[in-house]
């Protein structure tokens, strides 16, 4: 783990519903064994590290933002918090980085959308609430806590996230939660989404992305939780698979009268 000094900071995004993208950290400790966002190892300089086992943090991120605000502001558009990594490292509650920045994203009411596993987040609802525009969301697939300590050992447990989206929701705060990736036999989905439901605006899914060098890790871990990968793919990755999933999320959305963004497939 490192400190270094980036040269920018906002990027344009290629993800739907947003306009850029902002990462004040490379690589992530939440150590999800399905997670894709592995692939970017090879532009940081960590190809021979494992995932999950490296952070650098890029000190001069509030200055760097400072710079670039102002333009951000003028062209307009939404910045999401942690597109290929999660703003709110464990060790977020030391550097304070995010929160740094956050303050710079208030100062010019910059929209902005955050997805995190982390409750840490809930520390910063006091310059969250000032915003103009902010979306907060939560990302969950899993309630079993075995299950999810083995696929995502360093992220919050299932409850925490549910807790700190009820909080953000009753502080009148934007809420969304993002379920994925949808599990083929873990089977949890209708409960994760019955959970949130009372907690959120709108809910938007993903399928699994198993092509971007992360299989030979989760593979393994599915052996662990005892489930055969080569049927998970199978599964995954079949259409049928896909519009099951999209048709689950959209009649649980109805039913609980929550706006559904669809589910994304890679």
């Amino acid at each position: 783990m490192s400190e270094i000094t980036a040269k920018t900071i906002i990027t344009k995004s290629k993800l739907p519903e947003v306009d850029y993208c902002f990462n004040p950290y490379i690589g992530c400790t939440h150590r999800c064994a399905y997670c894709y966002a592995r692939f970017m190892s090879r532009f940081t300089g960590h190809t021979n590290e494992k995932w999950g086992t490296y952070l650098d943090w890029k000190i001069n991120a509030p200055e760097l933002l400072r710079e670039e605000a102002s333009r951000i502001k003028k062209k307009g558009g939404v910045v999401i918090l942690g597109s290929v990594t999660d703003c709110y490292q464990p060790i977020e509650s030391k550097l304070e980085l995010t929160r740094k920045c956050l303050e710079v994203f208030l100062e010019y009411q910059i929209p902005i959308s955050i997805l995190t596993k982390s409750s840490l987040v809930e520390r910063d609802f006091d310059l969250l609430s000032q915003l103009k525009y902010c979306e907060i969301g939560i990302s969950l697939s899993i309630l079993n806590k075995e299950q999810q300590k083995a696929l995502e050992p360093g992220a919050s447990s299932p409850m925490e996230r549910i807790r700190v989206l009820k909080r953000a929701f009753d502080l009148g705060l934007n809420t969304y939660a993002f379920i994925g990736p949808i599990h083929p036999f873990l089977g949890e989905t209708e409960k994760v989404i019955r959970e949130v439901c009372p907690y959120v605006n709108f809910i938007m899914g993903e399928i699994p992305n198993l092509r971007c060098g992360n299989w030979k890790d989760f593979s393994q871990t599915l052996k662990e939780l005892k489930i055969n990968p080569v049927d998970y793919r199978k599964v995954a990755e079949s259409d049928e698979f896909y519009k099951k999933a999209d048709g689950l999320l959209k009649k649980l959305c109805e039913e609980c009268s929550v706006e559904y963004r669809g589910t994304f497939k890679h």
